[in-house]
């Protein structure tokens, strides 16, 4: 029953901002849900994903991540679909970019920032996101960090300001860390907060070979 509730979250927050893309209307779902404990949830952010959504305060989320047809089209190649398979889910001769220009996987402009690292090694891997402005036209957002795990985390830069809606600023977060075992996974919250708006990304680093397409 999850698909029905979150498509009617995007259709009531549809009727609010009209020329909002996809993207947009699932990243304000997703960073203004409920989080909820992983301690209690055997799964943790494989099981319940971004949280209880809210579609009220999704119709304010302060930030936003979109993406565009062409980031998602490199993505797909960044994880191994062939040309084939892009042009037919593309609808035309589009092709995946030139080696110069491939992405990470890890580099999607995703609300989440998730990635598949070695099990048994160390691990220090960078995100890089950006955000648009869909709040308050003069604001300011502060980086926090919420983590039980024993990760490092660094957020450059920690602050981004704004002079005007949809504004966009790129930040990057580094999450560095022990060896994990096989099957395992370590979390934590990202929030940019301007004091009224609290926009939640999960940090998820894990060592599932079997999601590795679908992350």
């Amino acid at each position: 029953m999850s698909c029905p509730h979150v498509a009617g979250a995007a259709a009531y927050v549809k009727t609010f901002h009209p020329h909002w893309s996809p993207s947009t209307i699932k990243s304000a779902l997703m960073t203004t849900a409920f989080p909820m404990d992983a301690l209690r949830n055997q799964g943790a952010e494989f099981a319940f994903g971004s949280g209880h959504i809210n579609p009220v305060k999704a119709i304010d989320p302060g930030l936003v991540y979109n993406t565009v047809k062409g980031d998602n089209i490199r993505f797909l190649c960044s994880i191994g679909y062939d040309e084939g398979s892009i042009k037919n889910i593309a609808g035309n001769n589009t092709s995946c970019p030139k080696t110069n220009t491939k992405m990470l996987p890890r580099d999607f402009n995703y609300p989440t920032l998730t990635t598949l690292v070695p099990a048994g090694k160390p691990f220090k891997v960078t995100f890089h996101r950006t955000v648009t402005n869909v709040g308050v036209a003069r604001s300011t957002y502060n980086a926090t960090i919420a983590t039980l795990s024993e990760l490092e985390i660094k957020v450059v830069p920690q602050v981004l300001s704004f002079k005007s809606l949809t504004e966009k600023k790129s930040y990057n977060v580094t999450v560095s860390g022990k060896a994990l075992g096989e099957q395992s996974m370590v979390s934590a919250t990202l929030i940019w907060s301007d004091g009224t708006h609290n926009v939640r990304s999960s940090i998820v680093i894990h060592t599932y070979e079997g999601v590795r397409r679908a992350v």
